[in-house]
């Protein structure tokens, strides 16, 4: 096969585990959204013209060009809101498959390659009777509960920085808030981590859900390049694409966006969430080329 299509950094050949989406129905809109991020690959020895859609019963999907590939070459690309279904009455395991496409041509027309990856959506509903909740973590108490923050690469001094907030809340009236600034002495990548360690309950199924907002004080000049949720050094959602300087957001900003996480019973874990962007200018400095990520009900959930 001279294309594939994958939805992790593993790279080919080797195999890539079966891959599952989590999704919690606690409050969620009516018909509600699907986004993924996916990785495609080129092995021809051409340049091919790349198209991705999906299908799955109850499901609308739609159809995206992603444009030309070099031979050899791979690329990221997050589809938000790429598809679209009404929203499911109980928990439920449903099954979508993502087809790749791979044309000659910029009008898509001449079609070479076909390649099909299916991928399990599983649907809890957090706020059943079934589940105890282990832990929850609004903020309404004035605290950071917990939570921490880390320079991974390229921070002004002194950030992140860490508090509680009030100008963005999913449960009023707080929530928590991250701050990070890129070096004012060049332009370049700032990666910053909220986390917290947590001892998880003995039980046959445990979940974190994780809501997550991420907003610019100035959008002109700063632009996300990935969101990561890990599990120690695990990655288990990876939305957008590796670092680059293309002043071009890769996954949506100003709203909040809930991910969902299997975690392992009887076990003491790290929870990371890692932002990563792109600054491109010196002429900034505080507040004015702050990148905020904020964090609201986190909870962890689980059953027998």
């Amino acid at each position: 096969m001279s294309i594939e299509l994958r939805f992790s950094d593993i790279p080919p050949p080797t195999p890539e585990p079966p891959r599952t989406i989590y999704r919690d129905l606690l409050d969620l809109p009516d018909p509600t959204k699907l986004g993924v991020t996916i990785r495609y690959y080129n092995f021809d020895s051409v340049s091919l013209y790349f198209q991705i859609t999906a299908a799955c019963a109850g499901y609308t999907f739609g159809t995206v060009n992603l444009g030309a590939l070099g031979a050899g070459a791979n690329a990221y690309i997050n589809l938000d809101e790429f598809g679209s279904r009404a929203k499911p009455a109980s928990e439920t395991t449903e099954t979508i498959v993502f087809t790749l496409k791979a044309y000659t041509d910029a009008g898509y027309s001449n079609l070479k390659w076909t390649y099909e990856r299916s991928v399990d959506v599983v649907w809890i509903k957090s706020n059943d009777p079934s589940y105890t909740v282990d832990v929850l973590n609004n903020f309404d108490d004035g605290t950071v509960q917990g939570w921490a923050v880390s320079d991974e690469f390229g921070n002004q001094a002194t950030f992140p920085k860490i508090a509680v907030a009030t100008d963005y809340v999913l449960s009023v009236p707080n929530s928590c808030k991250m701050t990070s600034q890129r070096l004012q002495t060049s332009v370049g990548e700032c990666r910053s981590r909220l986390y917290k360690s947590f001892n998880t309950p003995d039980k046959n199924y445990v979940y974190a859900i994780i809501n997550v907002r991420t907003a610019f004080y100035n959008a002109a000049y700063e632009k996300t390049k990935y969101l990561a949720i890990q599990r120690d050094g695990t990655t288990f959602v990876f939305i957008g694409r590796p670092y680059d300087t293309v002043l071009t957001d890769y996954f949506p900003q100003n709203k909040w966006m809930r991910i969902v996480i299997p975690l392992p019973r009887n076990a003491t874990i790290d929870v990371r969430i890692v932002l990563d962007f792109y600054c491109n200018t010196t002429a900034l400095g505080s507040p004015a080329n702050d990148v905020f990520l904020w964090i609201d009900d986190f909870k962890i959930i689980s059953k027998d």
